[in-house]
């Protein structure tokens, strides 16, 4: 349907009813039904939606930790851990992130002067800034 401007005569094969009258029963006739078809769909999909959410509740809390990690990204959670109870040190969580960072970045079967080349890098990086070598003697 087309809609004329103010002042123009209404587009062939429009009704004409009274002013503005045609305009608003339609649109109250097309929201009635758009509701109806809404209702309608939910009551269908209603079934499905409770299959899905108990598939959902079937994942493990591991598969749903990997699955929100973006690509790229590493995990140190169990470092935390380990960290805080006292079964690794500051000095050894910090390799172990090296590491994860570095099969993350180049993947597991880089060659191993290429590793360790990135790996002092990333250690260099940490000793000669200021801010983060603070935060590692923060660590103990």
């Amino acid at each position: 349907m087309k809609i004329n401007g103010p002042g123009q005569p209404p587009a062939s094969g429009t009704p004409t009813t009274g002013e503005g009258e045609g305009v608003a029963s339609t649109s109250r006739t097309s929201d009635a039904t758009a509701a109806d078809a809404t209702a309608a769909d939910a009551r269908k999909t209603s079934g499905a939606g409770k299959a899905f959410a108990e598939k959902l509740a079937g994942t493990s809390s591991a598969q749903t930790d990997a699955a929100a990690r973006r690509p790229g990204e590493i995990s140190v959670k169990d470092l935390a851990a380990e960290l805080t109870t006292g079964k690794l040190d500051a000095r050894g969580a910090v390799d172990q992130v090296i590491d994860r960072v570095v099969n993350v970045q180049l993947g597991q079967n880089a060659p191993a002067h290429v590793r360790e080349q990135v790996q002092a890098a990333l250690r260099d990086a940490l000793e000669s800034d200021p801010l983060l070598a603070e935060k590692l003697r923060g660590l103990g």
